[in-house]
């Protein structure tokens, strides 16, 4: 008598075996995309990111052209210059570029010295620079606050307007 050997049915594991292998994969097929679209966000937000940041790097150039440019006719004499002057009869601030004058005016208009400087033509996409020239020995400290008021509010406004003080006294 021949013995018959035990038979496995396999069938119904080899089921169960590719009934879970497709949900493998088919999970790591979801999970790659999900990848790949927060990848594609990140890469957009990095793109979107570097675009601003090239703008700021052109804005710059550009104010480091302005300031350049200024620099340049700074060298040449072309400087604003408020100047205050002693007069005989009252001391008198001058407006000039150049060396021309543009303007006098009194030390109480604060608001005559804005509208002096304002209505000055600022080319566009140019830079100014400015001194105010005064004596400290003999302008009082009042008068000068009351110029440098106006003009931090002017220079404020601006940010192509830059002012520098400068006391020709010997101290």
């Amino acid at each position: 008598m021949k013995q018959k050997g035990i038979m496995i049915e396999l069938t119904s594991l080899l089921d169960v075996i590719l009934i879970m292998l497709f949900f493998v994969m088919m999970q790591s097929s979801q999970q790659s995309e999900n990848y790949r679209e927060k990848a594609d966000e990140e890469i957009a937000a990095a793109q979107a990111q570097t675009e601003q940041v090239k703008k700021e790097l052109d804005i710059e150039k550009q104010r480091e052209q302005m300031l350049k440019d200024a620099l340049t006719g700074f060298e040449g004499g072309e400087l604003y210059e408020l100047k205050i002057n002693f007069d005989d009869m009252s001391d008198v601030l001058v407006l000039s570029f150049g060396g021309k004058e543009l303007d006098r005016l009194g030390f109480e208009q604060t608001d005559e010295i804005e509208r002096a400087v304002m209505s000055i033509e600022i080319p566009e996409g140019s830079a100014v620079l400015a001194a105010v020239i005064y004596d400290g020995n003999k302008v009082l400290y009042r008068d000068m606050e009351s110029i440098r008021a106006a003009l931090d509010r002017l220079s404020k406004e601006n940010d192509n307007i830059y002012i520098g003080y400068i006391d020709t006294s010997t101290k």
